[in-house]
């Protein structure tokens, strides 16, 4: 199974760089909890809980860009159902048209090969930690 949520995670994360947003909520479970309180850069709502949640956190998270685009590495799976990947997004600002890249890390917690809980985090040693495998 652990390869396979490998798998769901790179097609999840090419899913959001097509902008299939079809296929992308298919991955997710109903009540998908989106979790930012490990990532620092967030300062609004932390937790978004649901699909309207997870469209309500990509509101607020891509206002502030044009041409946003995000890239996952190094997946590996980890304890049981999680996935832990290193993210980077790239955008261009929209009021100031400055160019920003952010890396940061998630924990993809996934059941019957669907997404049920993302968790953001700062950094790759930080989602190791929290699943209980430091670097």
């Amino acid at each position: 199974m652990s390869q396979a949520n490998v798998q769901a995670v790179l097609n999840w994360s090419r899913f959001f760089g097509e902008r299939d947003d079809e296929a992308l909520f298919a991955m997710y479970t109903p009540d998908i909890e989106w979790d930012l309180t490990g990532y620092s850069p967030w300062i609004e709502q932390r937790t978004f809980i649901g699909l309207d949640g997870v469209r309500q956190f990509f509101r607020l998270w891509l206002e502030a860009f044009v041409n946003y685009e995000m890239e996952v590495r190094d997946p590996v799976a980890v304890a049981g159902e999680r996935v832990v990947a290193t993210i980077t997004d790239r955008a261009v600002g929209r009021r100031s048209r400055v160019p920003t890249q952010r890396t940061f890390a998630g924990v993809l917690t996934l059941r019957d090969g669907k997404i049920v809980r993302i968790q953001l985090l700062d950094t790759r040693a930080a989602a190791l930690e929290a699943v209980g495998r430091a670097e």
